[in-house]
This record gives C-alpha cells, sequence and structure tokens, in this order.
C-alpha cells in the first residue's frame, strides 16, 4: 500500500538557507563562507534537539554539492540536490553516531575517506550525536579529522559537547544553535496550518509554543498529533491541554488570582481539580512560573514585553501587575523554583505542591505584615475537611488556619521550664520530647508497627523546619511514610507549629554516607601535598577520615 501522507517535521523542513528560522548567527557564517571560498574541513553544530542542526547540515552539504555550486542558494533540482534531500547521495553519508560509536566503525570511515567523490566536488560526512563516540574511537578519528583528504567535510552535531574531547572541539569550526522563542515557533505553526487550510485558536498553537520549550521539531509534532486529534476540525486550546495534559488557562488564572489575594479555599479547591483531572504537575509549576515572570516583565515595561502575549492574558496579566510590587514577585518567583525541585524529588508530588503553595501565601502574608487571621482571606477558621492530597496513597488529612501573630516562633519546652519560652526548636529539644510524641501516637491507637517505627527511626537532624529521621528498615520506612500526615499533626500538637519530614531509609543513608567518604579520600590521595609526601615518605597503605564537630 502506497504511503503519501508526510509527517510535518519532514514536510516542512527547510531546503534553502532562507527557509531556517532564529538561526541567523549560524546560517550568514555559513553563507559567507561559501561566497568566499572559505571552507573548513571540519564544523561542530551543538545545540538542544529539534532547532535544525541536522536540517543545516544538509543545505550546507546541498550548498557545496550542488551542481551550479558551490552557491548559497542551492537549486534542489538537480540530480545532486534531489538525492541529498532522499538522503541517497553517495556523496553525503549520515552517520548516527550512538549506535555508530566504536572503533570499527571509525576505522571503516577511515578507509572510505581515501577514495574520491561519485559526482559532487566534496565527499561530506554529517555525524549526528557525535559525542556519543567512545573514547577509543575519537582517538581513531583524530589524525583524519586534523589532515583530511582536500574533498572530505565532517559535520558534527551534538546536543552536549562537553562530552566531546578537546583534541577533538580545537579541530573544528564551532556553531552553536539555540533555542526558538515561543514567539518564532507560533509564527512557524500559524504558517504551516495556513497553507495545509486548517483553522486552530491562537491560544492553541501559544500553549503548544510553549510547550515546545525551543524545539520546533516537537511543536510540529504536536500540531501534527492536535490535527489528528480533532479529525481535521479546528483546533482549540482544550484540545491541546486535553492532548499535552497542560492546565487550561482559566484554571490557572483563578489559582493565580488565589495566590495573590490570599484566598487558600479558592486556590484548594482548584489544587484538587488539578489532581482529579491528572494534569502534569511539573508543567504546570512552570506555566505558574512563567506567568508571574510576565507578571514582573510587564512591571517593567508593559509596552516591550506586553506585545507579544495574547490581549485576554495581557489584560489579566495587567490587572495582577498593578496589585503586586517587584520585591514581591521575586519572591514568588524564588519560592516557585523552589517547589520544583522539591516536585522532583518527592515521592508525594500532590501533597507536596499543595503544601509549598500554602506556605508560599503565609509567609508572604507575614513578609505583607498581615499577621492576623482575619487579615487573610479565608473563612474564619473553617477547615476544609477529607481532601485527598496523595495520589500515590490515597490519605486524607485536615487542612486548619493557623493563628498567625508574633508569638508564632515560641513554645513551651517541658524538659527545660514549664513558663521559659524558647525562640528556636532544635534537634536536641525534639530528641527529649520524642518520647511524648510516640505516647501520642499510642493514644491515637494507631497500628503497632507504625507505633515500632517510631520507636526505632532515629533524628538525623532539624533544620529550616525540616525533621530528618532515619528509620531502621524498608519496612519501618513504608509504614512511616504511609502516616507522614498523622506524624505531621502529632508533632504540630506537640510544639505549636507545623514541621515537614524528610524521612531516609537506613542502607540508603549508609550507602550514600559511604559513597561520600570514598569520594573524599579519592581527593585527598590526589592531593599535590599527598602527592608530595608520598614521594618523601612511600605510598601510604591507609588514609582515614577523622570526623569533627
Amino acid at each position: 500500500m502506497k504511503q503519501d501522507y508526510l509527517v510535518f517535521t519532514r514536510k516542512w523542513r527547510p531546503k534553502v538557507f532562507e527557509e531556517i528560522i532564529g538561526q541567523d548567527h549560524v546560517v550568514i557564517p555559513l553563507k559567507r563562507a561559501i561566497q568566499l571560498n572559505r571552507i573548513m574541513h571540519a564544523y561542530l553544530f551543538s545545540g538542544p534537539r529539534g532547532v535544525g542542526k541536522t536540517t543545516t547540515a544538509r543545505i550546507f552539504a546541498k550548498a557545496l554539492n550542488c551542481e551550479k555550486g558551490p552557491t548559497e542558494n542551492p537549486c534542489n533540482k538537480c540530480s545532486a540536490c534531489r538525492e541529498i534531500t532522499d538522503g541517497s547521495s553517495l556523496d553525503v553519508i549520515e552517520i548516527d553516531g550512538a549506535s555508530n560509536r566504536g572503533i570499527d566503525e571509525i576505522r571503516e570511515l577511515r578507509e572510505h575517506v581515501a577514495f574520491g567523490t561519485a559526482k559532487g566536488k566534496y565527499k561530506i560526512y554529517i555525524i549526528d550525536e557525535v559525542h556519543m563516540l567512545t573514547k577509543e574511537a575519537f582517538n581513531a578519528l583524530l589524525k583524519t579529522l586534523e589532515e583530511p583528504p582536500s574533498h572530505v567535510i565532517f559535520i558534527f552535531a551534538t546536543t552536549d559537547p562537553q562530552q566531546i574531547p578537546q583534541t577533538i572541539l580545537s579541530r573544528c569550526q564551532q556553531f552553536k544553535f539555540k533555542r526558538l522563542s515561543a514567539n518564532l515557533i507560533f509564527d512557524n505553526l500559524k504558517l504551516i496550518l495556513k497553507s495545509e487550510k486548517i483553522d486552530a485558536d491562537e491560544k492553541a498553537l501559544f500553549a503548544i509554543a510553549r510547550y515546545a520549550d525551543g524545539a520546533l521539531r516537537d511543536a510540529q509534532r504536536i500540531v501534527d498529533q492536535a490535527i489528528t486529534y480533532s479529525k481535521g476540525e479546528k483546533i482549540t486550546e482544550e484540545i491541546v491541554g486535553d492532548l499535552l495534559g497542560i492546565i487550561k488557562g482559566d484554571m490557572l488564572k483563578r489559582i493565580i488570582s488565589a495566590i495573590l489575594i490570599k484566598d487558600i479555599k479558592l486556590l484548594i479547591e482548584n489544587i484538587e481539580k488539578i489532581f482529579e483531572e491528572g494534569y502534569d504537575l511539573k508543567h504546570f509549576v512552570r506555566e505558574l512560573t512563567d506567568a508571574f515572570r510576565n507578571i514582573l516583565l510587564i512591571k517593567i515595561d508593559e509596552k516591550e514585553f506586553g506585545k507579544n502575549i495574547p490581549a485576554d492574558d495581557l489584560d489579566f496579566l495587567k490587572k495582577a501587575a498593578a496589585d503586586i510590587d517587584k520585591k514581591q514577585l521575586l519572591i514568588y518567583l524564588q519560592k516557585f523554583f523552589e517547589m520544583e525541585q522539591m516536585l522532583a524529588k518527592s515521592h508525594i508530588a500532590g501533597l507536596t505542591l499543595e503544601i509549598s503553595l500554602l506556605d508560599i501565601i503565609f509567609k508572604t502574608a507575614i513578609s505583607e505584615g498581615k499577621i492576623k487571621e482575619n487579615e487573610l482571606n479565608v473563612e474564619g477558621k473553617k477547615e476544609v475537611e477529607n481532601k485527598t492530597i496523595n495520589e500515590n496513597n490515597k490519605h486524607k488529612t485536615d487542612i486548619k488556619e493557623e493563628r498567625i501573630d508574633e508569638d508564632e516562633k515560641k513554645f513551651i519546652v517541658e524538659d527545660i521550664e514549664e513558663d521559659e519560652e524558647v525562640k528556636e526548636l532544635t534537634k536536641e529539644i525534639i530528641n527529649k520530647r520524642w518520647q511524648n510524641i510516640i505516647e501520642r501516637a499510642v493514644s491515637l491507637k494507631e497500628e503497632d508497627d507504625f507505633v515500632q517505627a517510631l520507636q526505632k527511626c532515629a533524628i538525623i537532624n532539624f533544620e529550616d523546619n525540616i525533621l530528618f529521621l532515619l528509620v531502621d528498615n524498608s519496612f519501618l520506612y513504608g509504614r512511616i511514610l504511609k502516616k507522614t500526615d498523622i506524624l505531621q499533626k502529632i508533632l504540630e500538637d506537640e510544639f505549636k507549629r507545623k514541621i515537614k519530614i524528610n524521612i531516609i531509609e537506613k542502607e540508603s543513608y549508609l550507602k550514600r554516607m559511604q559513597i561520600q567518604k570514598d569520594v573524599i579520600i579519592e581527593e585527598v590521595k590526589n592531593h599535590p601535598v599527598v602527592k608530595k609526601l608520598e614521594e618523601i615518605f612511600g605510598e601510604f597503605s591507609e588514609i582515614k577520615i577523622k570526623k569533627t564537630n
């Protein structure tokens, strides 16, 4: 069965230099090199995926081997141009560095380099993902790369130039490709859909452009998928949201409003919807960060930074910018970056997200001087009960509004004196009160294995209001992990403040400590002073790390 359909990434691949978008800093020097006949024997194209490295290499190859060339405007009609476009040219050899990474493949390449061209002026080797070659393969390539035959040109493409040896880099002319802006990607998608006679909402195309994160190829692939999903009908923002699992614009605006006006009830309601509909939480945090960044940019210069934002979104962001100062926006952005890092490490991403957002609201309220309960937009002391906040364990928790006043961080420690106030909770104080924690767990009639886990765990550290607990084995680790919300409630009742918990399993902790110790010992062995001492006294049989306080 003949397959006539071509995916957009192939159908709309640039065929001449003028069609390459967003990479003028690469295209212009290559065209001028052809004009001046200053063709190098080796080039390195580096940059993120999907920005045009291999495509540029093919166009450059066509420009050099075109029957009318070398020319900066290949005709795409002669047999040489057509063969390069089809991938059937004998003079342009494309090699996948990931699957041909060994020394044997490079030796075979070296043997063929000496042969002349089939019909073109140059024999061009395009090696994609060249950083995947082994050290031995690079060494085998080095001599050929240094003194290749005059008719041979190497074009290397990579997403990770740091892994390429300096001996190779120093013999290449390097070009660094950039991520494409969302606006450039948007314009390209709009052009494609207009040519294909397919209707699409601008908001849908903007969502795709942002989601592609600078990779035009990814954006074209998503549009192709969206057309199939919509059965060729109009591509809407809702379709794109369902397809990519990204937050709908209205929901994101409600969450932003809840954060700015500190409406905890509205915030929790919308976070619950995010959980229920299965959105990508990491992408949600990125969208939230981008929105607050746009608010900051609008406050800096609305005319300059607002021109590329859709009108509906711009109106909303302008209103938001009017109600918040730049200093506070920077605080929000910093917290969002921290939140993204926490989500990457957390096993209970939903709970982490909710606690982090609530924490942001309370802390910004304090920093703004809104430290009384009635200044927060919350309905009295009403509890938000029985919420699903952990997708993995499906456990429930109560979120209560806590009165924020000037004495928030002061509490009583029974082991010192009942009426003595301490300004800072420490690891030592928690250790002294740990038996109280266990007794509270017993009084709640929790399972014996949970109580046993509390009895056998050790307090490693308490820092930045985070309690680090070391648990003896994986079974007890699992029991505490499932009851994290209960333990947090017990700690809050005991110390009259909310404490975050970080649980660590003993075996993995010891392995990590051993690795750190091995790294330190290796660094000590390679230290110049130690090397000098070994020259004087002979090689040390053992190096010990002395623990200091």
